[in-house]
């Protein structure tokens, strides 16, 4: 969609192309409410969780980590690094560096998944568990988004989704959060992960994403063309799979592992 706006001045039309991200964001607003605003997070944000499917969240969600650790490193692969003086300006250099920060921080969240579930007595149920469908599809759209014949800027905007959306979903449950609780009488929940996930460090490192994102929708790439689509495809996936990750909450007392 080109957006036009005319200055009253001189009754020239600027026509402005709007950011990759922007345009992903509107295409299926429900969908992302779905994603982001599920139950679970209410119960995670209000002390409402059953131990069970906290751990089976915990699991999954450690499962994931490390096959984001694989999707960076395969990104990383297909990045010809610059080796000129504008190393570290070129999109090149920058979508390098933004996949290394990205290994070092997954390796830091992967050594608190083990040390919150070592502390909480956890640990073996949380690393013996095998990946459910939705983390395996989690794994299979990785795989496609870094693979060879993909466009980098495939593989960056499912980076950027998966971050954008898990950011609005722990947002969502910090605003169900009784603020006043003192730290002796939060759970594993308000006590760790939802402050890491809604820090502000973290949100700026969401937005970082998101401007080469659209640094390279709007010089790598037509904006209505294939590329554009391909990105579309691979937002709306994560969308779904957002939805899908979260364990449901129900009456029952059975929890598995699918």
């Amino acid at each position: 969609m080109v957006t036009e706006s005319c200055c009253n001045l001189s009754d020239i039309c600027v026509f402005t192309m709007p950011s990759l991200t922007a345009h992903l964001l509107h295409l299926d607003e429900s969908a992302l409410k779905a994603a982001t605003q599920h139950p679970f997070l209410e119960a995670a944000a209000t002390k409402s969780l059953e131990t069970e499917r906290l751990q089976a969240w915990l699991a999954q969600d450690r499962l994931y980590a490390l096959a984001y650790t694989n999707f960076m490193g395969a990104l990383l692969a297909k990045v010809p690094i610059p080796t000129g003086s504008d190393r570290e300006t070129s999109l090149e250099g920058r979508a390098a560096d933004l996949f290394i920060d990205c290994l070092v921080n997954i390796r830091t969240e992967s050594k608190m998944f083990e040390e919150t579930a070592a502390a909480e007595g956890w640990l073996d149920d949380i690393c013996n568990a095998q990946p459910n469908r939705h983390t395996r599809a989690y794994q299979d759209l990785f795989a496609g988004a870094a693979a060879p014949q993909k466009p980098l800027i495939v593989g960056l905007t499912v980076l950027w989704a998966t971050e954008e959306c898990y950011l609005r979903a722990w947002k969502h449950a910090k605003s169900k959060m009784d603020l006043s609780l003192k730290a002796k009488d939060k759970d594993v929940m308000q006590r760790t992960f939802i402050p890491n996930w809604t820090s502000p460090e973290f949100e700026a490192f969401v937005r970082k994403i998101g401007a080469l994102v659209n640094k390279f929708g709007s010089e790598r790439s037509a904006e209505d063309g294939w590329e554009w689509e391909e990105c579309e495809t691979a937002w709306r996936q994560v969308l779904w799979l957002e939805e899908s990750f979260w364990p449901s909450i129900k009456t029952d007392k059975k929890v598995t592992f699918e």
